[in-house]
């Protein structure tokens, strides 16, 4: 070897020494869109689904990602908060959609869910919410599923239910009045309570509208405690149930306090002392038995988050993470919406599933049971019978 020939291969062996070995190819990713409030009155609770979100894709990703078309991919969840507003719940998702690409976004609010129907099917990305909503799966888009109950399947018998507990504990139970947050959801969902509670030959004393976002619910339950109700009934998520809880207890209010599954409890009973709201009956899903799953998931929350507690809202973000990893693997497919969204209805086999969805239909509706939770000297009481 000429000494010229020789001084390049060394240059060349030294670049190599020094710039050492090659970097390994970037795991591919399938990025995924979450709107969720992460500030204003429902900060709490969008946290909440956020954290489980981000537990669940975690989860996934050590365990090598979701397997499409023979490729490991990891699964890569994209935020955007809005603050419980549907303009910006519009502005979140036409940004994911377009600037992201995502096949999917995931939102825990009827607030957020149907402004975004309004242009999924044209951008187009598969929408997955825990509206309760009937009418989010009757306005025929071909693009939603729901990851939580419909009220007009599970209303007749949870009404039976709660009467059934109320009757057997000696409770008050003939008259209610109801504060309706001023939400898609809060109007359908009070309807459907409304149509059941009718039903058995119970009285609606009044109704007041509020919105979650506001501190002060003085006006609205001072026009409703003179018509003397049995019970008050919330609509909306638990940092607004627990301000009209107390400001309701301070003016006077001795009666039982029912809230939509929009607040799950385990927030009721950190705000609040157990004289203020001991008795007070939540809607629950199958999280409020315990069974192993949940439990299993609770203590992965708390060593990640300085063992808080997590709510109802979190478990639901983390299995609606696992659903979409699945269907995505069935589906075959990170960014055709058409496809996952044909591919959700043998999702729903999960292992260890925390909640007992089943049978997605055409419509995006799913059987999703429904219990009563009773909060009681920090603790929450699960009825099923």
């Amino acid at each position: 070897m000429t000494h010229g020939k020789f001084a390049t291969v060394l240059v060349l062996v030294l670049a190599l020494v020094l710039l050492g070995p090659a970097p390994a190819p970037a795991a591919e990713k399938l990025a995924f869109g979450v709107i969720t409030p992460l500030s204003g009155g429902a900060a709490h609770y969008g946290t909440n689904f956020w954290r489980g979100i981000q537990i669940a894709a975690e989860e996934i990703n050590r365990g090598g990602g979701v397997t499409i078309g023979g490729k490991k991919v990891q699964l890569e969840p994209v935020v955007c908060d809005d603050e419980f507003k549907s303009d910006k719940s519009v502005n979140c998702g036409r940004r994911l959609a377009s600037m992201n690409r995502v096949p999917l976004i995931m939102t825990p609010a009827s607030l957020s869910a149907f402004p975004l129907m309004g242009f999924n099917e044209k951008m187009p990305f598969l929408l997955m919410a825990t509206s309760q909503s009937p009418s989010f799966t009757e306005k025929g888009n071909k693009l939603v599923v729901r990851f939580v109950n419909n009220v007009d399947r599970t209303m007749d018998a949870w009404v039976s239910l709660l009467i059934k507990h109320l009757e057997r504990s000696g409770t008050p139970a003939k008259s209610i009045a109801i504060m309706e947050v001023n939400t898609q959801l809060g109007k359908e969902w009070v309807q459907a309570f409304e149509r059941e509670w009718r039903k058995r030959n119970r009285e609606i004393v009044g109704k007041a509208s509020y919105d979650a976002n506001e501190t002060d619910y003085y006006p609205q339950i001072t026009s409703l405690l003179p018509r003397k109700p049995d019970l008050v009934l919330l609509t909306t998520v638990d940092e607004p149930s627990a301000l009209v809880i107390k400001q309701a207890r301070e003016l006077g209010f001795k009666g039982t306090f029912v809230n939509s599954a929009a607040s799950s409890g385990e927030r009721l009973l950190e705000l609040l002392p157990p004289d203020v709201v001991n008795g007070t009956v939540v809607e629950a899903g199958s999280w409020v038995l315990k069974p192993p799953p949940v439990q299993d998931f609770v203590a992965k929350y708390k060593a990640k988050h300085n063992n808080e507690t997590p709510h109802l809202i979190a478990g639901v973000g983390y299995e609606g993470v696992r659903l979409f990893a699945r269907a995505v693997e069935k589906a075959g497919s990170g960014d055709d919406a058409k496809k996952i969204r044909q591919a959700f209805p043998g999702a729903y086999d999960i292992p260890n599933a925390m909640f007992k969805m089943s049978n997605l239909d055409d419509k995006g509706d799913i059987d999703f049971p429904m219990y009563l939770g009773v909060l009681k000297d920090k603790k929450i009481v699960p009825v099923t019978e």
